[in-house]
């Protein structure tokens, strides 16, 4: 990917950002025209999410110490960095950040880090479509609209494909796989067959490694953990915006969101965020509420978690002493 289609995927993300807050505008404002709320919800609000970015950041460290010994401050650390890229590049891009700045820092292979990446993603898409049920059945919300729970169940049945297809990648018989490269070689040609073939193996290698229980229990509690710090932190500002809602309605506004932000989107997920937020308040307030102390819910849960992310990542990427460049392609590949 060069420079030049970097630029181009981002100003085309930014334009449908732009287009899905004004297609919004109507129902809620990006920018509320009272935004400030009390110094105690906002306050509360940021101190939660420090929990809240050391799970999200750190949990990985779990799985990456089956690929090689890296300390959990480098875990950490990358962590951080990485999802400062992931909301600073359009489409998803940022999700290579992780495994880049993994194998400069602590020479763990590409297709490690990659391994692990997929099975963070897989492990967040199903704890989201589960949340979304397991609240939408406390809630008691019988009226919930047919694409909304269509959506849901989508995105659970994805993300468990994806699963199984890890799975079934890092069980098969080598000779399937061979077969699949040779396969690769004859559409992409000799050279990028190559580095398939390299990558393919990495990944296989660091999923069968990944195997062991303890690790992977460790992981899916610090997940857990990472997605309760979540919502209880959006039930804290949204009762110091002034919504009446209960922490169950708080689960089915954060899984909702978090489901409409499984699509790729633009630098930060501008538009999709506070698309995904009004689709959840929508569920549990009227339109009057969501247009005026929903939007202000909205904005101060999209400022401060972006504001942290990008504090905490630039910090991250100062400490580890690898420079921002090293995520980017080079000038010369334009």
């Amino acid at each position: 990917m060069t420079p030049a289609s970097v630029r181009t995927r981002i100003a085309l993300s930014c334009v449908l950002g732009v287009g899905i807050l004004w297609a919004l505008w109507p129902t809620m404002r990006a920018m509320p025209v009272d935004p400030w709320i009390g110094g105690t919800a906002l306050l509360g609000y940021v101190v939660a999410l420090i929990p809240y970015h050391v799970l999200r950041a750190g949990r990985w460290g779990f799985l990456i110490r089956r690929l090689a010994p890296v300390p959990w401050r480098d875990a950490l650390l990358v962590g951080l960095a990485g999802y400062m890229w992931i909301a600073a590049l359009p489409l998803r891009i940022g999700e290579l950040a992780r495994p880049i700045l993994l194998e400069r820092r602590n020479g763990v292979p590409i297709g490690g880090g990659l391994a692990l990446v997929a099975l963070e993603r897989v492990a967040d898409g199903l704890a989201v479509g589960g949340m979304f049920f397991a609240a939408l059945a406390l809630g008691g919300l019988g009226d919930v609209p047919a694409h909304v729970r269509v959506g849901a169940w989508l995105t659970i049945s994805a993300f468990a494909t994806v699963l199984l297809g890890l799975v079934a990648f890092a069980i098969a018989p080598p000779r399937l796989g061979a077969a699949a490269l040779r396969l690769a070689g004859r559409i992409s040609g000799r050279r990028a067959a190559a580095a398939i073939a390299r990558l393919a193996t990495q990944l296989r290698e660091a999923l069968m490694l990944l195997r062991a229980p303890a690790p992977l229990a460790g992981f899916a509690l610090a997940t857990l953990a990472y997605w309760t710090t979540n919502v209880v932190g959006l039930w804290w500002l949204a009762r110091g915006c002034g919504l009446p809602v209960t922490i169950v309605e708080v689960a089915i506004v954060t899984s909702v969101m978090n489901l409409v932000l499984v699509l790729p989107g633009g630098p930060a997920q501008l538009g999709l965020f506070q698309g995904g937020v009004a689709l959840g308040l929508s569920l549990v307030i009227d339109g009057e509420q969501l247009a005026t102390t929903g939007s202000t819910f909205a904005f101060w849960a999209y400022v401060c978690q972006l504001s942290t992310i990008v504090l905490a990542g630039g910090l991250a990427q100062r400490a580890l002493a690898i420079s921002w460049r090293a995520v980017l392609p080079p000038k010369d590949e334009a």
